[in-house]
């Protein structure tokens, strides 16, 4: 009898041994499913980025070729250095007949209406993104961004319409408009609190990656390929990415400790009362402001003032920039793991790195433009000073851009779309605002000192009261 009984126990200890094994086997097994799929997500993010940024970059070098008299030939103050001679590249495909006659300063608007179709979308993206549609509203700004795309070797050869192109580049802009505030609201549902740092950092680095790939593209495919054929593939590859993000979207899981509890904020509410009260987020949206400007005069204006002054051809010489965006693209993810190990310990603070890599952005990268300034006709510090400025962008991925997740996580999508409404201010005064008041001569001294004294300006503020301490807002108000 005891004998049997024993045995009993034992088959009792042996089932539950293999109850537990099996739970904790299913556990582990969930646990991987859910991080893969968080790496899924977060992929497919990057690579959106990547996708929208080469589409930005790509429709710069095609305004070179299409234009009789583009804006890197414009008239300058500075002469160009002796023996510099301007090329814009030569496109089988597109014969001189068929180059538009725009004016400077129709080409500015053209180039401005990315950032005005920006602030149209930013907010209300943002806003919707953080009530659970964040999925839905990427798809459908990469979907429109690739339709976009197809139709505009159309406007431009077919119909020489300025104004479908420039509406064309609008919606492309405000298709961008609430991408950032989507990605913020997926990665603080799906990032693990420990991992947020480094893995938003990848996820927003597609921006960088995308300045990369598409200086590469435009230099390989415009001058030596087919204009046309090259917006068409960029059609191609985003209607792609739509496809495998929808199926995503039903079966893939989308786990989030944030889902229960779905937090926004109305355009007119109380929340935004408080919130614009609050100097860190205030100090936030004035660095924004001085990156947008300081990002838009470093892709767009120095392009343009490096042709004007040393020469070349415009259109190729994206081969060797692209690799100053590689190291740029690096640079960024290195800021992202030094940013993330070095926060663990005690005697630096996530402040003290933010503040840090907010001033290498805002006051390295301009000390860098007075060096291109001051380098004159010496071609080696030019190029030298204009790579920097580049590759010290990649430090705003872990600063300004995350900053909004440190300081309320449950309204990161609205706050990163109010981050970007200021971002695409600063974009639009330095295209139309600046670049249009000297759309006959352009005066490099002006432009360059304007952008070095505002960029250091805008980064004040955040050094003073900048921080990624959880503001007391946070949890003050549910979906008002």
């Amino acid at each position: 009898m005891a004998l049997q009984q024993q045995n009993n126990n034992n088959d009792t200890e042996d089932g539950n041994s293999g109850i537990n094994i099996n739970v904790v086997r299913s556990c582990t097994m969930r646990q991987r499913q859910k991080m893969c799929a968080t790496n899924g997500w977060l992929t497919m993010m990057f690579l959106a980025y990547s996708f929208l940024l080469t589409v930005r970059v790509h429709f710069n070098y095609s305004m070179m070729v299409m234009m009789i008299v583009p804006l890197v030939a414009v008239l300058a103050d500075r002469p160009p250095c002796p023996g510099a001679m301007l090329d814009v590249g030569v496109n089988s495909t597109i014969v001189v007949a068929k180059r538009m006659d725009w004016t400077i300063r129709e080409q500015a608007v053209t180039m401005g209406a990315y950032f005005f179709g920006t602030l149209v979308s930013t907010l209300p993206g943002g806003v919707y993104s953080s009530r659970g549609y964040e999925r839905s509203i990427m798809l459908w700004c990469v979907a429109t961004t690739s339709a976009t795309l197809a139709l505009v070797p159309v406007a431009f050869v077919q119909y020489d319409s300025w104004l479908a192109v420039t509406f064309l580049r609008f919606l492309q802009g405000c298709a961008f408009g609430p991408t950032g505030s989507c990605g913020g609201t997926l990665a603080g549902k799906i990032i693990p609190k420990t991992n947020r740092i480094l893995y938003s950092t990848f996820m927003f680095s597609g921006t960088m990656f995308g300045g990369f790939f598409g200086h590469l593209y435009s230099g390989l495919v415009i001058p030596n390929v087919s204009h046309n054929g090259s917006y068409l593939a960029l059609s191609v590859v985003g209607f792609l990415w739509v496809a495998v993000w929808a199926t995503m979207i039903h079966l893939t899981p989308y786990d989030s400790d944030l889902n229960s509890i779905p937090m926004s904020v109305s355009f007119i509410s109380t929340t935004w009362t408080v919130i614009m009260r609050s100097m860190p987020f205030v100090s936030l949206l004035n660095a924004s402001f001085g990156f947008g400007f300081l990002y838009s005069f470093i892709t767009t204006g120095i392009p343009i003032y490096t042709a004007n002054v040393l020469g070349g051809n415009a259109v190729k010489n994206g081969i060797p920039v692209s690799m100053t965006w590689l190291i740029g693209w690096m640079t960024s993810i290195i800021a992202g793991i030094s940013a993330a190990s070095l926060t663990n310990v005690n005697t630096i603070t996530k402040t003290t790195i933010r503040k840090m890599y907010v001033g290498i952005v805002l006051i390295g990268s301009p000390i860098m433009l007075f060096g291109v300034m001051v380098a004159g006709c010496q071609e080696s510090y030019v190029k030298t000073f204009t790579k920097m400025s580049v590759i010290l962008l990649g430090f705003e991925r872990s600063s300004i851009r995350i900053n909004s997740m440190d300081l309320c996580p449950g309204y990161v999508g609205s706050l990163i779309a109010m981050c970007d409404v200021f971002y695409s201010m600063g974009n639009l005064i330095d295209l139309v605002v600046v670049r249009s008041l000297f759309s006959d001569t352009m005066n490099w001294s002006v432009t360059f000192q304007v952008t070095i004294i505002l960029s250091i300006s805008c980064s004040i503020l955040f050094l003073l009261f900048g921080s990624s301490l959880q503001q007391c807002w946070d949890q003050r108000y549910i979906r008002p």
